[in-house]
């Protein structure tokens, strides 16, 4: 309530709505979807495919002061003239990434995943092209080891920190969306691309690495929720799971 903003991360509360949509047969929850899709796309895509984190709008009582959160803005009020419509955008900054004009490792994860999910849940073809957009800039700009740096401007040299929780997200997004482009050399290349990526995060990044590593097995190391913190995260480990899900039941 009362809000004035919103993220990226929000295109994969989705799934509820496709989800709902399927148990109620109701047609009102894939079309708030699709809306909901239709505008972070407009929002949230730069014209390089790189990804936007968070945008602030008009919520409609035309407010100068907004208040921002998380990274280098933690706590933070900014004034903003704000003449714009009611629903509007207004100005776009980043919660976790390194600047506002960056791409944040994990929301571009989170929008592969989300627009190739709304895309098979509505089959709105500007839906693909999204996913293939911010994908195909994803695959264009990975660390040499496929995992990402947590904003793919830094490559380490501000903050020493990957986020392989972004790895993983990006790798289920990108082995869905080979099963649902049309483009024989794109599919190729999103699964082989997310094949790879797990196959680095179990070979590196998973414990234990190497002999003298204590930890219990199964950890995915080296989440990075907010610079410079270097962590397990949970949706890591939860992602990299039904990455190995997909990949054995999807055998070529």
């Amino acid at each position: 309530m009362n809000g004035d903003d919103t993220i990226v991360d929000t295109m994969m509360n989705l799934q509820l709505l496709w989800w709902v949509s399927e148990k109620t047969g109701e047609a009102k929850w894939p079309e708030i979807g699709k809306r909901h899709a239709l505008r972070t796309a407009e929002w949230y895509v730069r014209p390089d495919g790189s990804v936007i984190q968070s945008v602030h709008y008009n919520p409609g009582d035309n407010r100068q002061m907004f208040h921002l959160h998380g990274g280098l803005a933690t706590d933070m009020d900014v004034r903003i003239p704000n003449e714009t419509a009611p629903g509007d955008w207004i100005f776009n900054h980043t919660h976790q990434g390194y600047s506002a004009n960056t791409a944040w490792s994990r929301g571009q994860a989170w929008a592969i995943y989300g627009f190739t999910s709304a895309y098979g849940a509505t089959h709105e073809q500007s839906l693909l092209k999204s996913a293939q957009q911010v994908a195909d800039f994803a695959i264009d700009n990975l660390a040499d080891d496929l995992v990402p740096w947590y904003d793919f401007i830094d490559e380490g040299v501000h903050f020493r920190n990957r986020d392989s929780s972004a790895a993983a997200i990006m790798a289920g997004g990108l082995l869905h969306l080979s099963r649902l482009t049309n483009d024989k050399k794109k599919a190729e290349l999103y699964r082989q691309t997310g094949e790879k990526m797990v196959q680095a995060l179990i070979d590196h990044y998973l414990t234990p690495v190497g002999a003298n590593d204590k930890s219990p097995p199964g950890i995915l190391r080296h989440g990075s929720s907010t610079r410079p913190s270097d962590v397990m995260l949970i949706y890591g480990q939860y992602y990299l799971l039904e990455d190995l899900l997909w990949i054995e039941q999807h055998q070529q």
